[in-house]
């Protein structure tokens, strides 16, 4: 009998850290969108365990405390899925963040565990279209007009766009066409656009810098 007993309590001694182990917390297994993405309007999430009651879920807490400049509705699609409708397609230049609440538990009473903050960027702004269109002849002093998914950054528009000259080695800097002289090709190009006006830039290449690079290309000296 002792023996039965003794075989009975090593074997309550190798499954119990095997039932244990196979217990997990609950936690996010799906949490969409992630990194940088464009056009985002919807973020879902997905929990591996049921958080509300099966029914309707509307009023019941939501599960994470948000830090975005654009507002939003949340709801509970189901038990496990929650869902955070933006009240518009996001602009450039969008940073959220998703920090699970630290009181957050499932309809087990467990915890949610495993990673605790999410978010993504809706990145720099992007050209939507371009006036010529690709493919179209230029001239020298083409002057180009670029539609924006976003409001750009004047300093990091010189910095980073550039023109790709046949013939010249090295790219060709920008000049940024502003003021009275944006204010009339504005007119002049898009007299039946209805505002709101998407934003928009104006640039040349720099001719400067193209004279430049032309007469170092002929080997003038001075």
């Amino acid at each position: 009998m002792r023996y039965n007993r003794l075989i009975l309590l090593l074997l309550l001694a190798v499954l119990l850290p095997i039932v244990s182990l196979g217990h997990t917390q609950p936690r996010v297994d799906v949490f969409n969108p992630q990194g940088i993405v464009k056009g985002v309007r919807q973020v879902s999430v997905r929990f591996s365990e049921q958080m509300v009651p099966i029914g309707d879920p509307r009023g019941l807490i939501d599960p994470f405390d948000i830090d975005c400049s654009e507002k939003g509705i949340s709801r509970w699609a189901d038990g496990k899925n929650w869902i955070y409708d933006f009240d518009r397609d996001l602009p450039a230049g969008v940073r959220c963040q998703f920090k699970l609440k630290p009181e957050l538990k499932a309809l087990s009473g467990n915890g949610v565990g495993g990673q605790q903050d999410f978010s993504f960027s809706t990145g720099g702004p992007s050209i939507l279209s371009s006036i010529p269109y690709e493919g179209e002849k230029i001239d020298e002093e083409q002057l180009f007009v670029l539609t924006l998914d976003g409001e750009p950054d004047q300093e990091s528009l010189l910095q980073n766009v550039t023109f790709s000259v046949e013939g010249i080695e090295d790219q060709i800097g920008i000049r940024i066409v502003e003021g009275k002289e944006r204010e009339q090709i504005f007119k002049t190009q898009f007299r039946y656009l209805k505002p709101p006006f998407p934003p928009m830039v104006f640039v040349q290449s720099n001719s400067a810098s193209l004279m430049r690079r032309r007469w170092l290309s002929s080997g003038a000296k001075g």
